[in-house]
């Protein structure tokens, strides 16, 4: 029963690492891009001051969305990295309770040769 128990909560623990490795897979996705648009967003500023010598303002604004991409590049790497020191808790989490529920298995074993032995013992009698 107990065994039983702490199966289904490594498998409810299996399914939250799964779905945190989904999510820090799709984070890992919006950095990337992220990372691209900060990389284009720099070069189309840097063409746009050559050809048209832009005006202060647009600069500005340029500005703004490259550090703003910025921003989000630092949230996502710091939303990445907690998820990833969450998922290596749930993975010790599990190896925990596998070798709980190997003890339990074991322990349940040795408990009932021991019945075993109790009852053919008895049965001789």
């Amino acid at each position: 029963m107990a065994a039983e128990v702490l199966k289904k909560k490594i498998q409810d623990l299996m399914a939250e690492r799964d779905n945190a490795l989904e999510k820090g897979d799709g984070l890992e996705s919006d950095l990337n891009q992220m990372k691209e648009q900060l990389l284009k967003a720099e070069f189309e500023k840097k063409e746009l001051e050559r050809r048209f010598r832009l005006t202060e303002d647009e600069l500005d604004n340029q500005s703004t969305v490259r550090n703003d991409l910025k921003k989000k590049s630092i949230n996502l790497t710091v939303e990445d990295e907690r998820i990833k020191d969450d998922m290596k808790s749930q993975v010790q989490s599990i190896i925990e309770m596998e070798e709980l529920i190997q003890l339990i298995d074991r322990r349940y074993e040795e408990l009932e040769l021991d019945y075993n032995e109790t009852m053919e013992d008895l049965n001789a009698l």
